[in-house]
């Protein structure tokens, strides 16, 4: 069973995450912060406190820390953001010399499921929760990232899209150009084990039929399993769209650390926290 670092688990959906967690025998947990608290609100939750290890922290600079420390010293596997806020835990999971930085920049991943002609799949939805305008190197590096765990999910050449307003490169929409250099770049052999194409718009990403009836041929051929977004915003507003009109329960993470970050939203619901929190679990498996 892994062990998960839960930074201020104050609020309901995550108290009931983690329980569940433990009670499929998925993940054990280490609630960080106020002790006294976190108590009150698993009474309140209706929820034993037996099974689940606490370390008491003051601030939310502290509470980060050392939950990240926790990760980092190998006594946890996973860190998770509770009711602390996204930009605290991250400042302390990206600290030099003593966060989870490996060199490559991190992103999130968001994976939703995806039914066309009858079968379903899972898409990924990146970065929708760490660099707000990449640059053409960062997103390389989160396209990388992305192929990566999906190849951990089981995909063995991932389809990545890059996704533009447009499908001819244009000097007035940047993105645009970045995919094209990103596709031109994996035909140069620069990124290996996946699929790219671009610059394509959302509809040509994910719809055969769309392709044919606009014309536009992709390596792609509107089966992607990735969508790398321009930016953050224009990745987050697609996440929260998906999962609030579809709807679904997803799950995302923080890959490129040397540990999965989960930094549920605090609308998210317990059930798409459990499944981030098995999402998880899985990659720091290997895939097993």
């Amino acid at each position: 069973m892994r062990t998960i670092a839960v930074a201020d688990p104050t609020g309901e959906p995550t108290l009931r995450s983690v329980a569940a967690a433990r009670h499929a025998g998925i993940a054990r947990s280490v609630l960080v912060g106020d002790e006294t608290r976190i108590r009150e609100r698993l009474r309140e939750c209706h929820i034993a406190p037996d099974g689940f290890e606490f370390v008491h922290a003051g601030t939310e600079a502290e509470v980060a820390r050392l939950a990240v420390r926790l990760v980092r010293s190998g006594a946890a596997d996973v860190l998770m953001k509770g009711s602390l806020k996204t930009a605290v835990l991250m400042h302390a999971a990206l600290e030099r010399g003593a966060g989870l930085r490996t060199g490559r920049v991190l992103s999130d991943v968001f994976l939703f499921p995806f039914a066309v002609t009858g079968q379903q799949r899972l898409v990924g939805i990146t970065d929708g929760g760490v660099t707000p305008v990449p640059t053409l190197d960062q997103k390389s590096q989160i396209l990388v990232n992305a192929v990566r765990l999906f190849r951990q999910l089981g995909v063995a050449s991932p389809r990545v899209a890059i996704l533009s307003a447009v499908e001819t490169p244009s000097p007035m929409f940047p993105a645009s150009e970045d995919a094209d250099e990103l596709q031109k770049m994996w035909e140069r052999g620069e990124f290996e084990d996946c699929i790219v194409g671009g610059p394509l718009a959302m509809d040509l990403a994910l719809s055969e039929e769309a392709s044919r009836l606009k014309g536009v041929e992709s390596p792609v051929e509107g089966k992607a399993d990735v969508l790398l977004f321009p930016t953050l915003e224009a990745a987050n507003i697609a996440a929260k769209a998906i999962e609030y009109v579809v709807p679904v329960e997803p799950a995302h993470v923080v890959v490129g650390g040397s540990a999965p970050i989960l930094i549920p939203s605090r609308s998210e619901s317990a059930e798409a926290r459990l499944n981030g929190i098995a999402l998880g679990c899985w990659l720091v498996g290997g895939g097993r």
